[in-house]
């Protein structure tokens, strides 16, 4: 990543959603309104009183990130939640690239928040059993670093690297289950996403492990993942404010 001296997106709220029930039932445009409302079933933007999270600034930017295909399209989810968030976002999709479609999705958008094109964003991950949302701009708690892919055929070959683990807080994907114990063993706390979460697995820990990390006085945050078929780690490294 180039560095353009100014600082990375900041991680804002976030938050996911199990989808229970068969693979596949609900269209990405009903998980996206799902995800807006902060309930399962809930199938759009959130009603005026809610308690649930929500994304209260105007966005100029918002990705929509998945590994699956959408197996009951309703609709493009992009244009949907271009007209369901606040303000007029540009929107676009990402896809085909496996589990690290998301990791893409942030980087992109750091780059053109680093080059003064964007001030809020929100990424949304879509997986057939599970979504999460990241709010992204200019404040917030954890600031993106890096954005990084390397070719790993191996559990083994990703340790060396996750990068130092004192003071840092792995979250994991399936995929990097093994070089848990070892980072832990290094001083490093690891949370794990659920093994049925897919792409969407580490974005669905994400919410819980940063505010406990934050508390915790945590120096790095990462977000981790090895996709098995293609042979590559993905990583995004957050470093506290």
């Amino acid at each position: 990543m180039t560095d353009t001296g100014v600082a990375g997106l900041r991680l804002g709220a976030t938050w996911g959603l199990d989808f229970p029930g068969p693979p596949g039932e609900r269209s990405f445009v009903a998980m996206g309104g799902e995800l807006l409302a902060g309930t399962p079933g809930g199938g759009g933007q959130q009603a005026p009183g809610a308690s649930g999270p929500t994304l209260s600034r105007p966005l100029d930017y918002l990705v929509v990130a998945h590994e699956a295909y959408d197996a009951a399209p309703a609709g493009l989810a992009a244009g949907f939640l271009a007209e369901a968030c606040p303000g007029e976002p540009r929107a676009f999709s990402i896809a085909d690239q496996g589990i690290g479609a998301p990791f893409s999705g942030l980087k992109v958008l750091d780059r053109i928040h680093r080059s003064g094109g964007l001030s809020d964003a929100a990424l949304f991950v879509l997986d057939p059993a599970a979504g999460a949302v990241l709010a992204l701009g200019g404040t917030g708690g954890w600031a993106l670093e890096a954005v990084v892919e390397e070719r790993a055929g191996d559990a083994a070959d990703c340790l060396p690297l996750l990068g130092p683990a004192a003071r840092t807080w792995y979250v994991l994907g399936d995929g990097l289950r093994e070089p848990a114990g070892p980072l832990e063993a290094a001083g490093a706390t690891v949370r794990t996403a659920e093994a049925a979460h897919g792409c969407a697995g580490v974005w669905r820990a994400l919410r819980d492990a940063a505010a406990d990390a934050a508390g915790e006085g945590a120096e790095r945050l990462v977000i981790a993942d090895r996709d098995r078929g293609l042979g590559r780690l993905h990583v995004a490294v957050f470093v506290g404010a």
